[in-house]
């Protein structure tokens, strides 16, 4: 029987309706730091010019409700690479975090690296033939949790930092023999580049890579995570000038905070960079087979982006804090320029990742993720999730508190943990949040923070405490 076998197949395949599994497709994704909502042409950006992204969009599957996994850095990175929730991860915070010594509470010990227990997209990948690539920000850990450490095969400018010292050659890194800067951005060669822009780098470096990729005959994964548009705030000279210059012509120009200007001109050099690999996919023949995923960390910061009509910034629960761009581009499954309003969360990239190649996931992330798969099909409106969490037991500032939120529907709650207070919006009539409906609402209110409340348990999400060095009573 075993000599039939082959010989069966090739039958098999030979019949009307049979053919064979399609092949796995390459998935890119594009990580941009610091990207607000607002921050692009095809979310209402008004100002930087991102032409290569406006033509991805008409590509791609637009979302408009999409969630990073929290309001900083580190715990969407490792939501992306765990499918997981970062409070079951337990990094909350940007690694190693703010201290908030006068604050009224104090944070529940956080971790500064990812656990290398954690199966991460790259090793699940990697297990059924993928070729794993890191380029760009990394940000879960130094020394024996980097990228190679984490199931990458490639590991280029990936380490502890969260934002390079300069974003222009030599990024931080010593040419004279003495002591680099901190911040420093680690780089597989330092030869002179004058003049060039980190994210350009950065579009050079994978290009090298999606070359060689197109040679070989097993599918590839690249997390291509850009440090840009993160601070300091800084572009290519002659797009500040004409950034000024447009700022100008506008009405109240003049009010228009630098730092908008500057991250219009970052903004517009990241979407050439990110014009550069697209456009090297699409001559190397990768384009048909490769999934793309263009998505941010957390929301905007402020005053660098205008996240209005949202309320709120990075470090923030507010939907300014949380809400991102994302827009996946799947040739042959996804209908290009569809918009979908479904609520969807950044381990979701995971979850559609590994679906896409075919392989199985654990129980915690078959919890927390769900894959996007259904909705770029159109096969439906709905993943069919009870609800989206949030955790961020830090302090946003001195005077604001740590909280939680929840969002099933178009309720969305938040939960401050010092007071207990809860604030309910209506996010189909206020998407701004400007109105506390949870008096008008009681019951729906107390339904949410059950959710909450048992979500929390289930994950093992660690909880704020008392500062003992500031007196309770003082407000």
């Amino acid at each position: 029987m075993r000599f039939l076998a082959p010989i069966l197949a090739l039958v098999l395949l030979a019949l009307p309706g049979c053919a064979s599994p399609p092949a796995k497709p390459n998935i890119l994704i594009l990580l941009v730091d610091d990207l607000g909502w607002r921050d692009l042409g095809p979310y209402a950006q008004d100002l930087a010019e991102t032409p290569n992204i406006d033509a991805f969009a008409r590509q791609s599957v637009r979302f408009t409700a999409a969630y990073s996994a929290g309001p900083v850095c580190s715990p969407t990175r490792a939501s992306i690479i765990t499918g997981k929730y970062p409070a079951r991860v337990n990094i909350n915070d940007w690694i190693p975090g703010t201290d908030f010594p006068h604050a009224r509470t104090l944070p529940p010990p956080d971790l500064d690296q990812l656990p290398l227990e954690h199966v991460t997209l790259a090793e699940s990948l990697r297990s059924v033939g993928y070729t794993t690539f890191h380029v760009g920000k990394w940000h879960l850990g130094g020394r024996g949790f980097l990228p190679q450490d984490q199931g990458f095969d490639v590991n280029i400018m990936g380490s502890h930092i969260g934002h390079p010292a300069s974003h222009f050659f030599p990024y931080g890194n010593s040419l004279n023999d003495k002591p680099s800067a901190s911040h420093a951005v680690p780089l597989p060669t330092l030869e002179l580049r004058d003049a060039e822009f980190l994210a350009h780098r950065q579009a050079d470096e994978a290009i090298t890579l999606l070359r060689d990729a197109a040679t070989k005959p097993n599918p590839f994964f690249m997390h291509l995570s850009f440090y840009a548009i993160h601070a300091p705030w800084q572009a290519p000279a002659a797009l500040i000038e004409k950034y000024e210059s447009l700022a100008s012509q506008r009405p109240g120009g003049t009010n228009i905070p630098r730092a908008q200007i500057v991250t219009a001109a970052m903004i517009e050099a990241t979407d050439q960079a990110i014009g550069l690999v697209l456009d090297e996919l699409r001559a190397s023949g990768l384009d048909k087979s490769t999934i793309v995923f263009l998505t941010s960390d957390n929301g905007g910061l402020g005053p660098a982006s205008d996240n209005r009509p949202l309320r709120g910034q990075k470090r923030s629960l507010w939907e300014g804090g949380i809400r991102v761009p994302l827009m996946v581009r799947w040739p042959t499954i996804a209908t290009p320029g569809a918009i979908i309003s479904e609520p969807v969360i950044s381990q979701d990239l995971f979850a559609t990742a590994c679906d896409a190649a075919g392989v199985p996931m654990g129980t915690d992330v078959r919890e927390d993720a769900r894959s996007l798969m259904p909705l770029l099909r159109g096969q439906g409106v709905s993943l069919g999730r009870d609800a989206l969490y949030w955790h961020f037991p830090h302090n946003e500032t001195d005077a604001v508190g740590p909280r939680g939120a929840v969002r099933r529907g178009q309720w969305k709650l938040i939960e401050d943990y010092e007071s207990g207070t809860l604030l309910l919006f209506d996010l189909d009539a206020d998407p701004g949040e400007s109105t506390n409906v949870a008096p008008q609402f009681p019951d729906t209110a107390s339904h949410l923070a059950h959710l909450l409340h048992t979500w929390r348990d289930r994950v093992g999400a660690k909880m704020p405490s008392p500062n003992p060095q500031v007196d309770p009573n003082i407000k």
